[in-house]
């Protein structure tokens, strides 16, 4: 009988694509025989392992690139509601100034319309704010669904 480096074949197995012990060994040209069984025994549950391991891993890198690309999205909205907020303010003070007809500067009438509006478009942005930490909410059931999917992929292998 050969002898065989049974670590290394080992990790080349777990970190192959090959879905069964026994088509690895066939590919190898190694008989699967009592004392093969032996050596290979625990092989199946060490590759789940790893794949357990990789898909876990994934699904962090995933959801944490997520919510990096969401919070830069709410700081962005934060930071146009800002403005906004300001622009209301100095509307509202410019509004009810002018300047008469002998160059003296006069308090006048709110420019309700462009008010509204101004302030309507705040509103807005108040409840894209609040969907989106909603949503930031709702970022675990997509990690649970992505490790299901996974979970039900393994079990067909």
């Amino acid at each position: 009988m050969a002898k065989y480096d049974w670590k290394q074949l080992e990790k080349e197995y777990i970190l192959s694509d090959y879905k069964s012990v026994s088509a690895f060994l066939k590919s190898k040209e190694i008989k699967n025989n009592g004392t093969t069984r032996k050596y290979t025994v625990g092989w199946k549950e060490k590759k789940r392992q790893k794949e357990d391991k990789k898909a876990t891993k994934i699904i962090e890198i995933v959801t944490e690139k997520e919510s990096e690309k969401e919070a830069q999205q709410i700081v962005d909205i934060k930071l146009i509601a800002n403005d906004l907020a300001l622009n209301i303010i100095k509307a509202n003070k410019e509004s009810n100034l002018y300047i008469d007809k002998y160059g003296e500067t006069q308090i006048g009438l709110i420019d309700k319309k462009g008010l509204k509006q101004l302030t309507s478009a705040l509103k807005d942005l108040n409840d894209i704010l609040s969907n989106k930490q909603n949503e930031n909410s709702n970022a675990q059931s997509l990690a649970e669904t992505i490790q299901k999917a996974y979970e039900n992929k393994v079990g067909d292998k």
